[in-house]
């Protein structure tokens, strides 16, 4: 199902520095106490012509990625976000990761309406065939 500009939903997502910084030995603590995953920014993400616009709750832009930015758009596991990093060890989802020009990397995850499904795999599927096209 293709997504139309101006879809916004719900979004955590965190940096590739953050990610890189944080203290390991409480990713165990994280899993056991219920705590969110990993990710530090909460708001919501639109889809605009032009790329992607990542706004805090209250919709102040915190950045704003047009598609020409983004280089890679991965979903799955890695050494930096790996699978104990959520609390089903990746069962049922997986990040979204936005690797962007300069090298920088975006953790992201969807969810659906009210909060409820994380929609990771269909914000991957739509972001890649819109990349695919505007790279023609």
């Amino acid at each position: 199902m293709q997504m139309k500009t101006g879809s916004v939903r719900p979004v955590r997502w965190c940096y590739d520095y953050e990610l890189a910084s944080r203290d390991q030995n409480n990713d165990l603590l994280m899993l056991t106490t219920g705590m969110f995953p990993y990710l530090l920014h909460k708001g919501n993400v639109l889809l605009t012509d032009k790329g992607l616009v990542l706004t805090t709750r209250y919709g102040k832009i915190k950045e704003d990625i047009a598609f020409s930015q983004m280089d890679k758009v991965y979903l799955g596991y890695d050494d930096l976000y790996p699978p104990r990093l959520s609390k089903n060890f990746g069962s049922f989802w997986s990040p979204l990761r936005l690797t962007l020009t300069g090298g920088m990397k975006i953790y992201l995850i969807v969810f659906g309406y009210f909060g409820i499904m994380i929609r990771n795999k269909q914000w991957f599927e739509n972001l890649k065939a819109l990349l695919s096209v505007d790279n023609k």
